[in-house]
Parts: structure tokens; sequence; C-alpha cells
């Protein structure tokens, strides 16, 4: 009987996750590059440090003795040394991948190849545009953070006879905490440095003003003018009213493109923007 209550308060058991928990999950299970993971454990450490310190603290209350150190303000000042140079470590991988990186930045500008960075909000179809303009066959689903590494590809344009990079990102959401948008710098790099930005936007969506602000907010921290940004309003085919001159009006300053990636409503027209600013 004990037995059988025992393991029906096993089978109960929950994990419990806090925010950025929960991202940090999502994060590893989309991982795939070095660059990626080490961004993620480079987050989760600094995350956890907190929590580190104050595990140390319970356990030099129960070691310490008055007059004396104790075990347990041994073992704190051991998990703080071991958690910095875990952290340095972690930091000096992603400083040279980050350098290599930017260095092939350079060599694209010096050789004259123009490129394209996809971003937007998480679901908004960035990724589905990304295969539309290459040819490539990345993951798509409708779940958060199916994109986490930068993927790149290339795009002919036919009336310039050249090709050009474009870039597919991670997803946006709010509120991201500032630590996870700090850790993921390195991978947001090309979308800073590219020539052309496209941001895709869910118009079925909602809260489309609210998620633009969000993705306007965070490239604006990662240091990226929004004045030069196209706004990419995606999925008409899901809406039964385009609102298409209120928000040519609104948002005059980002030239407007209404498509659908689905049915491929307004893809050469996007094409000829591109190909008119490359």
């Amino acid at each position: 009987m004990l037995s059988k209550m025992l393991l029906q308060r096993q089978t109960r058991r929950l994990d419990v996750w806090d925010r950025v928990d929960l991202i940090l999950h999502i994060f590893d299970k989309h991982a795939i590059t070095t660059e990626a993971k080490l961004q993620i454990e480079l987050a989760r450490m600094r995350y956890m440090g907190p929590r580190i310190y104050g595990m140390g603290f319970v356990l030099s209350r129960q070691g310490g003795g008055i007059g004396t150190s104790g075990i347990g303000e041994t073992n704190t000042e051991l998990m703080k040394r071991h958690w910095r140079n875990e952290i340095k470590k972690l930091t000096d991988q992603l400083e040279k991948l980050s350098k290599a990186k930017e260095m092939h930045i350079e060599q694209r500008k010096r050789a004259g190849l123009k490129t394209i960075s996809i971003v937007g909000y998480t679901n908004a179809g960035k990724s589905s545009l990304f295969n539309l303009l290459t040819g490539k066959h990345t993951l798509v689903e409708d779940v958060l953070f199916a994109t986490l590494d930068s993927t790149v590809g290339k795009m002919y344009i036919p009336k310039l006879q050249k090709e050009v990079l474009v870039t597919d990102t991670i997803g946006f959401i709010r509120n991201l905490p500032p630590r996870l948008i700090n850790a993921f710098k390195s991978t947001l790099t090309e979308s800073i440095h590219a020539d052309i930005l496209l941001h895709v936007i869910d118009i079925s969506d909602p809260e489309v003003d609210e998620k633009i602000h969000v993705v306007k907010n965070i490239l604006l921290e990662l240091g990226r003018d929004n004045e030069d940004v196209i706004y990419v309003f995606n999925k008409i085919d899901a809406v039964s009213v385009l609102p298409e001159k209120e928000l040519c009006k609104k948002y005059e300053l980002n030239s407007p493109l209404f498509i659908s990636v689905k049915t491929r409503i307004g893809i050469p027209k996007l094409q000829e923007i591109i190909a008119k600013r490359a």
C-alpha cells in the first residue's frame, strides 16, 4: 500500500520552470551549431549564478560555526571560482567564433556581395520566405524558435545577373531578457550588418502593432536603425479585409509590402524591391 502511494506521488511530480528557464529549454531543443549551444550554455550559466551563490549560502549556514570558517564557506568560494572560470571559457570560445563571422562579413563586403537579412517575431513566416527566396528547405514549424541558428542561402537576381546572400535568423519575442539578447548577439551579427533588412510581420495576428514594436526595440538594442528596414506584411491570404492603406500610412518610412508566401502573392514585387536596393 505504501509503495503504491509513493508511486502515485512520483507520477504526479512536475518540473517547474520560470520564464527564462522555459526559453532556455526551448533554445536547447532547437540548437544545432556549436555557436548556438555555447550561447545557450553561457546564458544558462549567467542565469544560474545567483542560484549557485544561494546554495553556497545555505551550505555555509550548515557548515560554519562561531570562530570557524566552516566547510560551507569554502564550498561557496569554490563554486564562485568554478562559475567564473566556466563563464570565461565560454566567452572566449564565442569571441573567437564572433571574430571569424565578422571577418567573413568584411570579406563579402570587399567582394561587393550584398546581404539581405530576414528578421521578425517568432512564427511570422521568416523561414518560409527564406526558403522561397533561396530555394532552400530549412525547417518550418509552427513552434517557438524553430530557427535558432542563422541560416544563409543565395538568391539570384536575373535583372542584375548576380547573387545576393539571404540570412534567416532567430524569431523575436516580447520581453526577451537582456541576458538572452546579449548571449545571441553573435548569431544576430548578420542582421546588424545586412545591406537590406526585411522585417516579416504576420498581418493576421491581432497583436500585430505590438509585435512590430517588440522587433523594432530589439533591433535598436542591437544597434540597428529602424528607418532602413523594409516591413513585409505576410499571410495576407489569412485576412478577410486587408488594411493596406492604413498600414502604408502608419509605416510609410518602412516601405510596406504585402505578400503571401503560401500563395506567392506579392513575391515578384518584393524581388523587384530587393533588386533595386541590391
